[in-house]
């Protein structure tokens, strides 16, 4: 009898000491692995969206919806499952969903506001869905507002993610006041 007992004590001790190395190997598998390309989009807050993108140096992307819009909950059936949409804001932009009705509060850098008015009092969004693209520091580049196929949200995420926005800038700037351009 004593014997059962021992070999039931090593087998369950046994199990103890490799339960760590087993659960540290599911680790590896987990989505968040950055060798496995994204499933679906990993939506953030404004808040914790915006300091990403500073710290990672990517550009944001706001998806401005409310929990009644159509139109948005057909982005989130049909656009946002695309997977070269995934792929195209997992790799080069923070993707950020903003509820245009919530009454949650947002902390940036110490400004509080809730997510309703940031959605209508600091980028004035009148209709859903809306998308706004900002820089990395957060400046404000430009909006898009409707529902987008595929086809077309890529080529404006394809614009914003090859800067294409600061060719226009230059292009601009370098017209003389009789609205023709200067040669460079």
């Amino acid at each position: 009898m004593s014997n059962i007992k021992t070999i039931l004590t090593l087998l369950f001790a046994g199990l103890i000491l490799c339960m760590p190395t087993y659960a540290g190997d599911d680790k590896k598998e987990s989505k968040s692995d950055k060798n496995e390309p994204a499933t679906e989009i990993e939506w953030l807050s404004y808040d914790v969206g915006l300091a990403r993108a500073k710290k990672e140096g990517k550009h944001l992307f706001i998806d401005f919806a409310t929990k009644w819009c159509g139109y948005c909950k057909k982005m989130d059936r049909t656009t946002f499952k695309e997977p070269e949409i995934i792929s195209m804001l997992a790799n080069n932009f923070i993707a950020v969903k903003v509820d245009g009705d919530s009454k949650k509060e947002l902390d940036i850098d110490g400004y509080k506001i809730t997510e309703r008015n940031l959605t209508t009092k600091d980028f004035k969004v009148r209709g859903y869905p809306t998308f706004w693209f900002l820089d990395a520091a957060g400046t404000r580049l430009g909006s898009v507002s409707g529902y987008q196929p595929a086809t077309s949200l890529k080529n404006y995420l394809e614009f914003v993610r090859d800067k294409k926005y600061e060719e226009e800038n230059k292009d601009e700037q370098s017209e003389d006041s009789d609205g023709t351009k200067e040669k460079k």
